[in-house]
């Protein structure tokens, strides 16, 4: 099983340090984390880090990997689409960058494969930059997911879905999560999305790490309070699951 440590990391931009000090629990395949925090927190800069896009102290180590080429995959917020490519031909090209320029079988039937888990087999002739937003998320998460990485690294990727592509994407990324003891990183801003798909929640605050933990004992209103400057509070609903109620800024 892969298992994601990090100890100290950081990244400085000029004389600003825009991540301090960050040192995560092992984290193991199997799991979803998610990565929360206020604006300008620290999340989207984390994942670049972990994903070697920049430099700074610390250092981070991800063991029992099987192929290092497709041990990571990043999904970055901004997925604007100007590329004259269908998406078909978008996320074939996201597999043949870990996978050797060859074109195999197996390829065209990952690719068929992923974008049937993620429902969006129907846009396999469209052209990306003639996509809504959310299809636009939608189809770099299979690019993401082609690759069949052990670590994914998705930074705010249901921001653009509505409500249903939401849940049915979390679902899908959760369930593929448990079947392939894959590690997945998710930075989300809706903290009742946190609550319901996380394993364990990390919250990033002014570039440090603020609290870690299972969700329930992470999104306290201290914790919320202090990081988000809310005061909020989770209590059961009506099924028993746990939600979050926000009821004034601070």
């Amino acid at each position: 099983m892969v298992v994601l440590s990090t100890d100290r990391l950081g990244v400085r931009f000029g004389s600003r340090d825009v991540l301090r000090d960050i040192t995560l629990p092992p984290c193991d395949g199997g799991k979803v984390v998610a990565i929360v925090g206020p604006n300008a927190a620290g999340k989207s800069t984390l994942f670049r880090r972990i994903a070697a896009l920049l430099p700074g102290p610390g250092s981070f180590s991800i063991r029992n990997v099987r192929d290092p080429a497709r041990a990571i995959a990043y999904m970055p917020q901004d997925q604007s689409g100007s590329a004259v490519l269908t998406v078909f031909e978008a996320v074939l090209l996201a597999r043949k960058q870990v996978s050797g320029w060859r074109l195999r079988n197996g390829d065209l039937m990952a690719v068929d494969q992923t974008l049937q888990t993620l429902g969006i087999d129907h846009l396999a002739d469209e052209v990306l930059s003639e996509l809504s937003g959310g299809q636009r998320q939608l189809v770099g998460l299979a690019q993401c997911l082609v690759r069949d990485p052990q670590v994914l690294l998705l930074d705010e990727p249901t921001s653009a879905l509505d409500m249903n592509r939401q849940l049915e994407a979390l679902s899908c990324v959760r369930g593929l999560a448990r079947e392939k003891d894959m590690l997945v990183l998710i930075a989300l801003h809706d903290l009742n999305l946190a609550l319901k798909f996380a394993d364990e929640v990390a919250i990033l605050s002014n570039g440090t790490l603020h609290a870690f933990g299972p969700a329930a004992n992470v999104l306290t209103p201290d914790n919320l309070a202090t990081s988000f400057r809310v005061r909020a509070r989770v209590e059961s609903c009506s099924r028993g699951e746990p939600h979050l109620i926000v009821d004034e800024a601070i």
